[in-house]
């Protein structure tokens, strides 16, 4: 790849596979699965990846995010051999490190994977034909794409918003050990939790962190669901 991310935020081995399956909303076995294989049965959805000691249970950021759009194709019902090979096909088009993780996929996504559903054609599409010869991605995939952030000048994903944009709860691999925290304010959505069960009111909670008391009542809603 002529692309090397040189930010140790976004290809440090942040997240346990435990953190990651919540994250995604999957199973820990499910990520394993993905990242791994499954002995003679599954390659790796994402790549051949070498456990070791040190990485067997950590996910990078960006590799975080990729498992997120495999997740959201997968909720599509595209097998996941489809998924595996038009990871690989995006990898090759656009020469780029975590293909499903970049800019690319949000503008150019539902074009190059029109390209790639035609010389795969099986099963279910990647690519959505929104208007004469416009193609898209599946709006659940494009919603979720749409809750990441790009700096401008770079290609890959530096932050989630996994509540939707209008909750001001981000995944920043900067903060809070990259997990949920208040956008701006640093305080993570445990902290949210904790002082709920502890008989807090929504609305306390909501002024000592500045939001509103609408987001702290959805983060709640979205962690008992």
């Amino acid at each position: 790849m002529s692309v090397k991310i040189l930010d140790p935020f976004l290809v440090g081995r942040t997240y346990t596979v435990a953190q990651t399956a919540k994250l995604a909303g999957t199973s820990p076995g499910t990520i394993r699965n993905w990242l791994f294989g499954y002995a003679d049965k599954m390659v790796a959805v994402l790549g051949k990846r070498q456990p070791t000691a040190n990485t067997l249970e950590r996910v990078s950021f960006l590799e975080l995010a990729e498992l997120i759009v495999v997740a959201r194709f997968r909720k599509r019902g595209i097998d996941l051999e489809r998924i595996r090979d038009a990871h690989r096909f995006a990898k090759s088009e656009w020469d780029l490190p975590y293909p499903f993780a970049t800019l690319n996929l949000t503008t150019l996504g539902g074009n190059v994977l029109r390209r790639f559903d035609e010389e795969h054609p099986a099963g279910i599409t990647f690519a959505v034909l929104s208007s004469p010869g416009q193609y898209v991605l599946p709006e659940m995939v494009q919603v979720e794409l749409d809750n990441f952030d790009f700096e401008p000048s770079e290609l890959f994903a530096r932050r989630w918003h996994p509540y939707g944009r209008e909750v001001p709860i981000v995944v920043d691999p900067r903060f809070g050990g990259g997990m949920p925290t208040i956008e701006g304010r640093g305080g993570t959505i445990s902290m949210i939790l904790r002082r709920r069960k502890a008989g807090e009111r929504a609305s306390s909670i909501a002024s000592d962190f500045g939001i509103k008391t609408s987001a702290v009542e959805e983060v709640i809603r979205r962690e008992a669901a």
